[in-house]
């Protein structure tokens, strides 16, 4: 045994220990044992000595792994030479920021490129300079195999990165989901149809813009604007560059509009963070001449003297910081511009903007900018500085967030707080920039007190990501190198993309700005819109100031108590029952929801859970309906896809003991929870690739009663979700309430 260690010391060049280290290794390890007996005692010796003493040993064993590990990689070092290590870590750090794109892959990859590429040029080089003459018939082979194996990774990581990916295709499209009836007497027009009015164009800016395409011969000119107070490390570099620092920021601005007299509503766009110099406010002209041609005044604004720009931040040493409250300002600006030429004689646009009736649309932080821009419109002064006043309040009547994200910016340390806005947002879940639902919290977040008509709505997109809605952007999400690690393959085109946006903005725009009610439905059930749409997979959510909330799983921790004071919650063999807050892939929300579990083969009987209405105080009407939003939350159930849809029922009974029953699916199947696999293969699961999205369901109270004719749609006291066509799942459900 102890020539097997002289062997193993000799090999892995391992010198005896002189007199002093002798001793040290002795005192820390008695001193380590010790330690650990000591604790194994506390921690074990309820359980009795065998088990105590097998703790201490599993303890002892298993630290001494990790160190031996992290020894040897250490030792490891020690033999290479230093120029070797100096390289390794300089060329994995600037290997890292080419890459840089996905946090829980790019580390993996850039240590398998240099690993590689190391032994690969090892290899090969012994080859061209012939020091393998010297070497043994087995170790020669050894060599020469090993350098052609290495060079066929190579190729093939050179195709790997090169190539577009692999396509994958969603499991359910819209149009197999919404298959009802009701779709075919879809009489809304096409959103998507160019109006009859003729499209102008123009620019403003300032009179010394550092863009020469807002200062044209007719271009309406702006002043700058001192966004100082809203900014922080605004650089020397970026003052050269764009020819102004923070207290003179300008407004610049394309604009698409219609000819005629008006008054037409307007609607400004802000573009979010891309690299400063390749500009990003050109990128939704599509938008622009869509809107303009349908009797909207459409601005795409200037903001990316707000981006990042690597040389003038010094790489991200000196980058600009906490510049989300001033895109949202520059947003106001904006508009107090267009009040007053709307108010200035001589101006173009005299009269001719509906001051009364406002949108702003944000793509990535500008989706966020356009809350902070609504939240600061109510305000009398700055959240964060009192000594900034403000004194704004525009009639912002509609928010689109595109792919937007959100707690960037936190007034007073809190989360953003909206309300009485209608809101839209909509996002790609292949999106490889913002890669969780972020729009989805400030969804949750908007607040109606029931003191105007407004609505709600998220749209959640298979195969769509965060650059295709700008045509400026394009399909890669990050910047250089680190799009080639995503599977871009998977993606829908560009058109298709812009498509989408068309159809839900301009819908979302006349149903709340031309109040053109009809496209109201399509927000609720957008099976209405499949015509229009690219025909993948879609997951929305709607809510309304109509809406009474019964349970909303925000109040207390009390499972049987509901949002209206008198009701109950009630549960019947259920696997699963709690309630809790939602898990995205970018944490904890501060939303609730009541997750339901039930496996038929565990426990035949029929599982539900019920909300019972109190005695009084819930007046329905015949145009009533049982609204409430769901989401899938297992990851474990196998079989089909089909077979992994969820299905079941939704009872409804009246004080006389009437109850009739629909399917879920009546409306529509509840999807699998998507799987947003970003990366290509082998990486594709890698980190957190799902995350529960909102579907929202409305049942008619009238359609019930088709089903049984004696229920009483007006003295319906029970609601129930009765788990009888899907014979296991896992669900989480909020916002149950009663829509009139």
């Amino acid at each position: 045994m102890r020539e097997l260690g002289k062997h193993i010391r000799k090999w892995l060049c391992i010198k005896p220990l002189s007199v002093g280290w002798k001793g040290a290794v002795i005192a820390v390890a008695s001193m380590v044992f010790v330690v650990v007996i000591v604790q194994s005692y506390y921690m074990f010796a309820d359980r009795g000595l065998l088990d105590t003493a097998i703790g201490a040993i599993v303890a002892l064993v298993a630290v001494a792994l990790i160190g031996a590990v992290i020894a040897g990689f250490v030792h490891i070092l020690k033999k290479m030479p230093t120029r070797y290590i100096w390289l390794f870590f300089s060329s994995f750090i600037l290997l890292f920021i080419s890459f840089l794109s996905s946090l829980f892959g790019t580390p993996i990859i850039v240590i398998l490129m240099i690993f590689i590429c190391s032994l690969w040029g090892a290899l090969v080089y012994r080859l061209l300079t012939g020091s393998i003459r010297h070497y043994k018939s087995m170790k020669r082979l050894i060599v020469i195999g090993l350098s052609v194996v290495t060079t066929v990774i190579i190729a093939f990581g050179g195709y790997w990165l090169v190539s577009e990916g692999n396509e994958i295709i969603p499991g359910a499209n819209l149009k197999e989901l919404r298959t009802s009836e009701r779709y075919a007497n879809n009489s809304m027009d096409n959103p998507t149809e160019e109006g009859g009015l003729s499209v102008k164009k123009i620019t403003y800016g300032n009179k010394e813009s550092y863009r020469k395409e807002f200062n044209q011969s007719d271009s309406l000119s702006t002043k700058s604007v001192d966004g100082s107070h809203f900014v922080k490390k605004w650089s020397s570099l970026r003052t050269k560059r764009v020819h102004f620092g923070p207290d003179e920021m300008p407004l610049n601005g394309f604009v698409f509009y219609p000819e005629g007299k008006g008054p037409f509503p307007l609607v400004v766009m802000a573009h979010g963070n891309h690299m400063m110099d390749n500009y990003s406010d050109t990128g939704y002209d599509y938008l622009g001449e869509l809107l303009a041609s349908r009797g909207y005044i459409f601005v795409s604004i200037d903001e990316n003297f707000l981006n990042g720009s690597p040389y003038d931040d010094l790489f991200i040493f000196n980058a600009l910081e906490e510049e989300n409250p001033a895109r949202g300002l520059l947003i106001l600006e904006h508009l107090k511009t267009w009040s007053e030429w709307n108010n200035t004689a001589d101006n173009p646009f005299y009269r001719k903007v509906d001051m009364d009736q406002i949108a702003l649309i944000g793509h990535s932080r500008g989706g966020e900018a356009i809350s902070i821009a609504a939240a600061f419109n109510k305000l009398n002064a700055h959240p964060d500085n009192g000594n900034i006043k403000f004194d704004y309040n525009f009639n912002i009547r509609s928010l689109i967030s595109i792919a937007g994200t959100d707690a960037q910016y936190k007034p007073m340390g809190k989360e953003l707080p909206l309300n009485d806005v209608n809101y839209l947002v909509l996002h790609g879940a292949h999106d490889m920039d913002v890669t969780t639902f972020q729009g989805s919290k400030q969804y949750n977040r908007l607040h109606f007190t029931g003191q105007e008509e407004v609505m709600k709505s998220s749209v959640y997109i298979y195969g769509a990501n965060h650059g295709q809605f700008n045509t400026s952007w394009g399909r890669g999400d990050t910047i250089g190198l680190g799009n080639r690690l995503f599977n871009l393959k998977q993606l829908m085109t560009p058109e298709e993309q812009e498509m989408i946006a068309k159809v839900f903005i301009s819908s979302f725009l006349d149903a709340t700005l031309k109040q053109k009610i009809e496209y109201r439905e399509l927000f609720k059930d957008i099976g209405y819109a499949q015509q229009w749409l690219p025909d993948t997979m879609y997951i929305s959510n709607y809510a309304d100031s109509k809406t009474m909330l019964l349970a909303s799983f925000n109040e207390d921790i009390d499972l049987h108590s509901t949002t209206i004071v008198g009701g109950k919650a009630e549960g019947e063999n259920l696997l699963e029952w709690r309630e809790e807050r939602i898990k995205k892939k970018g944490g904890e929300d501060l939303y609730g929801a009541v997750r339901l579990g039930w496996d038929r083969s565990k426990n035949a009987n029929i599982a539900s859970y019920s909300i019972v209405l109190p005695n009084d105080g819930i007046i329905l009407k015949s145009t009533s309906s049982f609204v409430f939003s769901m989401a899938d939350i297992n990851k474990q159930r196998s079989g089909t896809y089909n077979d992994r849809l969820i299905d079941l029922s939704i009872k409804v009974e009246d004080r006389n003991g009437n109850a009739a029953k629909l399917p879920l699916s009546y409306f529509s199947k509840l999807v699998p929870m998507i799987e947003g696999r970003l990366l290509k293969w082998p990486l594709g699961n890698l980190g957190n690739i799902s995350e529960p999205v909102f579907q929202n369901y409305g049942f008619k109270l009238s359609d019930f009663q088709k089903v049984n004719k004696q229920l009483d749609p007006l003295q319906i006291v029970k609601f129930s979700f009765v788990m009888d066509q899907t014979k296991e799942g896992v669900i989480l459900i909020n916002d149950i309430g009663i829509s009139n």
